[in-house]
């Protein structure tokens, strides 16, 4: 069996055995705010997260974007501590670059640029430099299984602004982020599966 072919076995193993929550269960779940409520193998399992993504060096692979509404795409990424970068080659080519407060997508074949806050938009919980779940950042929900992992994540002040839940494989005790599950304010639902994935740079500590 290929690795391809093992890491998605592993997947799919370890996400049926995942209990999905809805969102509403999530953003008025147990959790106050950070890390309150959680248990202590929670607490550790959310600081090998927060390890993982504030890891120097860069991620990188390929994506399939499901969302919002009837839109998609595909293409390529980066992932370093603080931006995430999109490079669309489906539906045509266009970038999205996310750092610091804005998001900003610009269409190639259109010309258009759209420019969003990082504030209201849930893709911002992962953006913040570094990550740290301990105020800011609300934990609604965090589940592990045999070969996965899933943490849910909210503004704490606000968690009605949108949820976004990153999911990761978890090989010999080794993250690898798997796919990330936005909701924004106004219900609008992306996913983002991530594949091929490799770290460059300092490897990932967990």
């Amino acid at each position: 069996m290929s690795a391809a072919s093992k890491n998605l076995a592993l997947r799919r193993r370890g996400f049926a055995a995942l209990a999905v929550c809805s969102l509403g269960a999530m953003l008025g779940g147990c959790a106050v705010s950070g890390l309150d409520g959680l248990t202590a193998q929670q607490k550790a399992e959310a600081h090998r997260v927060e390890a993982y993504l504030n890891t120097p060096g860069q991620l990188s692979g390929t994506f399939v974007q499901n969302g919002p509404q009837q839109n998609g795409g595909a293409g390529h990424f980066t992932y370093e501590p603080g931006a995430l970068a999109l490079d669309y080659i489906a539906p045509h080519a266009m970038t999205l670059r996310a750092k610091g407060t804005h998001l900003v997508l610009n269409d190639s074949q259109s010309g258009a640029v759209t420019r969003v806050s990082l504030s209201r938009n849930p893709l911002g919980l992962l953006l913040h430099t570094p990550v740290r779940f301990d105020g800011a950042i609300r934990v609604t929900d965090i589940r592990t299984a045999p070969g996965a992992s899933q943490i849910s994540l909210a503004q704490a002040d606000n968690p009605s602004q949108g949820l976004l839940t990153l999911r990761f494989l978890d090989q010999n005790d080794r993250l690898q982020l798997s796919s990330l599950d936005g909701v924004d304010a106004r219900g609008n639902h992306v996913i983002i599966q991530f594949s091929d994935v490799s770290a460059h740079g300092i490897a990932p500590k967990n």
